[in-house]
């Protein structure tokens, strides 16, 4: 298999000298096919990281799990998502483990401080992981399907056999490259083509859960969280960031899908590439851009005093 070919997305500069690049692979597409990428990823497989939770939670729709359990939108977009462990989240996870008569200790996610910690806590719960919702879930379907819930991480659980299947019949790739996520999670691999082409299907076949992605995005990720703040200020674009420099996005108007891997996986460079990526795509209107995403985004660069001495610049088209 080719190796990709990154290019040059973002340069940092510092009084007017370009100190750092950025490389990365853009790839725009449409349930037809690829319209139009910056950089030659050549089909090469990416891990999905925390991107594959919508796609994961997907099965719900295979079970009616949704309806089993009665699940508010809330309750469905944190399990989409990648929480930043506030009090609001917590609370809604709680109540999802009361469902099911589940504890916090059957979770298998490591206990890890929250990725906002406002409340300023000591101690931590498995639920404080971001990557919570997404075994809530899991566990949540091991009971309702009657499966051991003890080792529901293992690759040959029934449980990830079937989000296995899901998954290639959304991407429609088989053969996927498996690892254990940073959560403990199975997490498989597939083309950037194929990630915009799931979350196209999940659109169309599973709208109920993007929906409740789009109607509450602060459950999808949290404060200061790239998707977060694209849903929050455009409510047809569905969005999931995930580890390693991804980021994909689906404008429900135009069917299409964006989806940006940065190869350095630069939280910054990808919140800014994807902003421009998303301003070029007219995605969003200048309007917009200047009067809400602005006050989420800034593309400065500072001193430890806060003093602006340079600029990140995008250096891409489409």
């Amino acid at each position: 298999m080719t190796l990709f070919k990154p290019q040059c997305l973002l340069t940092e500069c510092r009084a007017g000298l370009v100190e750092l690049e950025f490389y990365g692979l853009i790839l725009v597409c449409s349930i037809d096919g690829v319209k139009t990428s910056v950089g030659e990823d050549n089909g090469y497989p990416f891990f999905h990281r925390s991107c594959s939770k919508p796609l994961q939670a997907s099965i719900v729709a295979d079970f009616n799990t949704h309806n089993f359990y009665e699940l508010s939108q809330a309750e469905l977009a944190v399990c989409c998502g990648s929480h930043t462990g506030e009090s609001c989240h917590i609370e809604v996870l709680k109540g999802l483990l009361e469902k099911a008569d589940l504890k916090e200790s059957d979770l298998k996610c490591p206990i890890i401080p929250p990725l906002n910690n406002f409340d300023d806590l000591k101690v931590f719960s498995p639920l404080h992981n971001n990557c919570s919702g997404k075994h809530v879930l899991m566990l949540m379907i091991c009971r309702q399907n009657g499966w051991d819930i003890e080792n529901y991480l293992s690759m040959e659980h029934p449980l990830q056999k079937y989000i296995l299947s899901k998954l290639e019949f959304m991407c429609n790739e088989v053969g996927l490259n498996s690892t254990v996520d940073g959560c403990g999670a199975p997490n498989w691999a597939t083309s950037l083509f194929g990630l915009g082409f799931g979350f196209l299907n999940l659109v169309k076949m599973h709208s109920f859960l993007t929906d409740a992605m789009r109607m509450n995005p602060y459950f999808v990720g949290g404060e200061n969280r790239l998707d977060t703040n694209l849903m929050r200020i455009c409510d047809h674009i569905v969005a999931k960031v995930g580890a390693g420099g991804l980021c994909v996005a689906v404008n429900t108007l135009s069917n299409e899908a964006l989806v940006l891997k940065v190869i350095d996986a630069d939280m910054k460079a990808r919140t800014i590439i994807a902003l421009e990526a998303i301003r070029q795509l007219n995605w969003i209107s200048n309007v917009s851009i200047n009067s809400n995403l602005l006050k989420y985004f800034d593309s400065g660069v500072y001193t430890e005093n806060g003093i602006k001495v340079g600029e990140y610049t995008p250096c891409f088209n489409f």
